[in-house]
């Protein structure tokens, strides 16, 4: 990341956080990696991770009560709101063209693709955000609480989705292969002892054809 990159995440961050939003949002994708590092989350690891994405989950569609606009919010304080025709979802840029991204899981029977939740975000909705928001984790950064996946939730859904990301999949594995050896071995099979046998499945073959010991 950047010097600038860092800077534009650090100012949006304290942005939802002088708002009261960080209760509402875990902070997702490659940024979290950053903050295994810098939040002092595993001790020796260094993160890679190059990216013009951050990545919100957004943890209750129905919260905050009352809502709170984050896209007039953010267009007040310099940010560009953009409305994804192909997606229907809502985006946010930051001056330097940093995308910010919200996502929400998907549960049940249907393909609800975009959801509206009460922060006026239309949420892109996806499988699998489940194995993120239920192992979460708070990390203090910048004098502010800022809830992460953890570790171990962080790789397994990497796994779980590896198959599915195309262009992306090398790079998820590079990622992978990278937090391996810092995670805590006890905490990654409870996790995986709480997946779909589906996802057991999934984690398994690629765990082998990554060589990965498990």
């Amino acid at each position: 990341m950047t010097s600038i990159q860092q800077k534009e995440f650090l100012d949006f961050i304290t942005l939802l956080d002088e708002n009261g939003l960080l209760p509402h949002v875990v902070l997702v994708g490659s940024w979290a990696e950053y903050l295994y590092q810098h939040g002092n989350v595993l001790d020796g690891f260094i993160s890679a991770a190059k990216t013009l994405d951050i990545d919100f989950l957004i943890r209750n569609q129905h919260r905050p009560t009352p809502m709170v606009d984050v896209v007039s919010l953010a267009s007040k304080n310099g940010y560009t709101a953009d409305f994804d025709y192909m997606e229907s979802t809502t985006k946010l840029y930051t001056p330097q063209n940093l995308e910010i991204e919200f996502l929400i899981p998907q549960y049940g029977v249907g393909d609800a693709r975009v959801i509206p939740t009460n922060l006026g975000i239309k949420a892109q909705a996806l499988r699998h955000m489940d194995i993120l928001l239920t192992h979460t984790m708070t990390v203090s950064f910048h004098g502010m609480e800022i809830l992460v996946p953890r570790p171990e939730a962080y790789v397994v859904h990497k796994i779980v989705i590896n198959r599915s990301r195309k262009n992306k999949r090398e790079k998820d594995r590079d990622a992978i292969r990278n937090l391996w050896p810092f995670l805590h071995k006890e905490t990654l099979q409870t996790i995986t002892n709480g997946l779909t046998k589906k996802e057991q499945t999934t984690f398994r073959q690629i765990t082998s054809e990554m060589e990965l010991e498990t």
